[in-house]
């Protein structure tokens, strides 16, 4: 793909965040369920800070949608506004994919980050409990301490098969190929 196509795609992505994140802070604040965007404001929910949670969110969703959405936020938050945080963001995730080859860090550094970042999450979300005394999401108020322990665990190793898999289409596409400016070099 050519750089310029490239860096408007990176642009569009860009400020489609931006609008998403800004029309997240201008919901009907007098409305909202007196939970929502307490503590920590909308930055506690991942959806806001990772706009790739496609897989997880509509997965619980369809299993029970109070876990994750109750319906009390249906007059809250506008239907497009959550298909932007919540749908939009697999065809950017999938466009991402076919438009150049990514550089992955050596397999142990990137688990590495990634499991820090997560555990930063993790961390976060504990503090505002913490703090609180309620929950990011009502989910987490089903589990005892050690589930807690276990859900978090799994999600970390479904996080981690995800970024395998992210890699393994990344090589399957691509091959050994980087894009260095306009130009396709083979190498490591």
């Amino acid at each position: 793909m050519e750089i310029s196509t490239l860096t408007m795609y990176h642009c569009l992505a860009f400020v489609w965040y931006f609008f998403v994140a800004y029309s997240i802070t201008h919901v009907k604040t007098e409305e909202r369920p007196s939970e929502v965007f307490l503590y920590g404001g909308q930055w506690k929910y991942l959806t806001v800070l990772n706009l790739f949670v496609f897989i997880s969110f509509w997965t619980l969703y369809t299993y029970n949608r109070e876990l994750v959405y109750p319906k009390s936020l249906d007059g809250v938050i506008p239907l497009w506004l959550n298909h932007a945080m919540h749908t939009a963001v697999l065809p950017f995730a999938l466009l991402e994919i076919f438009a150049l080859p990514h550089r992955y860090p050596a397999k142990k550094k990137g688990l590495i980050l990634l499991g820090f970042v997560a555990f930063l999450y993790i961390s976060w979300v504990l503090w505002i409990y913490s703090v609180t005394g309620e929950w990011v999401y009502p989910l987490f108020a089903l589990f005892s301490p050690p589930g807690l322990a276990a859900f978090f665990a799994s999600s970390l190793a479904i996080i981690f098969a995800l970024y395998n898999f992210g890699e393994f289409l990344n090589r399957m596409i691509w091959g050994d190929s980087i894009v260095i400016l306009d130009h396709k070099w083979k190498g490591k």
